[in-house]
Formats: structure tokens, sequence, C-alpha cells
């Protein structure tokens, strides 16, 4: 298993760097790289809008937690005991 490669995101630079990172993952979706999976446990808290996906290749499931200034967003791996635990629920992209 290759994995995806992915790289832990602390936050995002602009808006507008979210908005191309939503496109690219979403994109990664249709080809059938990354499935979109259930939220388990919503780490962020009330109020942010958080998704989780899964590689393909490596079933890792990682978060995108969209930014809410001040909060820029995030972008890395769920632990591992929800890791564990994530469903393909058929998720609609962001």
């Amino acid at each position: 298993m290759a994995g995806c490669g992915w790289e832990v995101i602390e936050s995002f630079f602009s808006p507008d760097e979210y908005r191309r990172f939503v496109v690219w993952i979403n994109n990664q979706v249709v080809n059938g790289r990354v499935e979109s999976v259930r939220v388990l446990d919503d780490y962020a808290g009330p109020g942010f809008d958080e998704f989780w996906f899964k590689c393909c290749d490596s079933a890792e499931v990682w978060r995108l937690v969209a930014p809410q200034p001040p909060f820029r967003g995030y972008w890395g791996p769920v632990a591992t005991e929800e890791n564990n635990r994530a469903e393909d629920n058929g998720a609609d992209h962001i």
C-alpha cells in the first residue's frame, strides 16, 4: 500500500487556498482514489464544518475542517481509534 502521500496542513493561508484544496479532494473522490466517510466524532466542535476522507490505497482516514476566522482550517489524520471505526457512508462531496 503506497498510500495517498498526504501531508498535514495546520492552517490554510487564504480562503482561496482552502477552496482549491476542496476542489482537489473532491476530484480525488470522483476519480476513485478517495472516499468520503461519515464523521464519527466532531473534533472541531459545533459550528465548524468537518469532513472525513479515506485513502483507498491505505485506508487511512483524514479530516478536513473548514476555516472559520480566526481559525484557518485544518487537514490531518483522524485519531487511530476513530480511523479504525470509520465507515463509508456514501457522503456527498463538499
